[in-house]
């Protein structure tokens, strides 16, 4: 299978006015064409890279997963339904609200689920940053990453790199919580699985074209009485120079530059006991 990119991710969220200030006044993201129903918010060209749409949970729905083609698109369907995964073709409703030509739908085995979609309908507009930000790391590498924690670890790894053909970057063995890491373009990785009791999404990442973005992005974390959840620091693995925060819907968000980029041809897979260089020191909680 030949994924080209995390293309979006569609969160359920029960408050889009706070979601709203966070992030295009924090996180610098510019509002799409949203509705009374979802917030679509962008990083670059393309329609949204973030909806978030009313609900009574926080959560994650969905991940979105471009295919580079609709013969890639077919030929993923027809993977997927040989290897015994049962797949929802979605219709032209659901297509649109994505701003796509084609939507397909499955779970993986932690009970998370994707959307596979060909041909975004690119808005023509620029990206402009309502705070400045210079500009966003996408384009054929997609929005950025999210990492899951999953209860089905080692059948969750097996599916996505046997089944969707994801690439092992590496991995860690965290306190005993492993956590594996895999990219199917040359960004460090799309995705990361953390064992744990439940399907749920422990943060997603966005990573900022100019390194001064990363310091203006935490200045206005501050600033907004946002809760920072770890300091700046350096990953071990991906080199990713950030910081973490607590959004709207209580789980976190990377932001990020300096992101390192894979090679296939040459990267060698290494396991790693320390997930920072330095830094990304965890914020004790405020005291209720």
């Amino acid at each position: 299978m030949n994924i080209a990119g995390l293309g979006y991710l569609w969160i359920e969220g029960t408050d889009l006015d706070h979601w709203r200030s966070f992030g295009t006044q924090v996180l610098g993201l510019m509002e799409g064409s949203s509705t009374p129903e979802t917030l679509l918010l962008r990083s670059d060209d393309k329609p949204f890279r973030l909806a978030i749409t009313g609900g009574q949970e926080d959560k994650l729905l969905y991940s979105g997963w471009e295919m580079p083609t609709r013969v890639a698109f077919e030929e993923a369907i027809g993977e997927l339904e040989a290897a015994g995964v049962a797949v929802k073709r979605l219709g032209a409703e659901d297509a649109a609200e994505r701003r796509v030509h084609a939507l397909a739908r499955f779970s993986d085995p932690g009970g998370a689920e994707l959307e596979l979609f060909w041909q975004p309908i690119v808005d023509p507009g620029p990206f402009v940053s309502p705070v400045g930000v210079a500009g966003f790391v996408t384009g054929d590498m997609g929005l950025g990453h999210y990492v899951m924690v999953t209860p089905n670890f080692d059948e969750t790894i097996d599916f996505y790199t046997r089944i969707l053909g994801f690439r092992m970057s590496d991995f860690m063995m965290i306190n005993g919580v492993k956590v594996q890491f895999m990219h199917c373009n040359p960004r460090h990785h799309s995705v990361a699985f953390a064992e744990g009791p439940r399907s749920m999404i422990a943060h997603f990442m966005v990573e900022a074209q100019q390194l001064d973005d990363v310091g203006y992005a935490l200045d206005r974390v501050l600033d907004n009485g946002i809760r920072l959840k770890q300091t700046l620091g350096r990953h071990s693995n991906d080199h990713m120079f950030s910081f973490y925060a607590q959004t709207p819907g209580k789980f976190d968000v990377e932001f990020g530059w300096g992101g390192l980029r894979v090679d296939d041809a040459t990267w060698a897979t290494a396991e790693y006991t320390k997930g920072s260089f330095w830094g990304h020191r965890r914020v004790p909680k405020p005291a209720q």
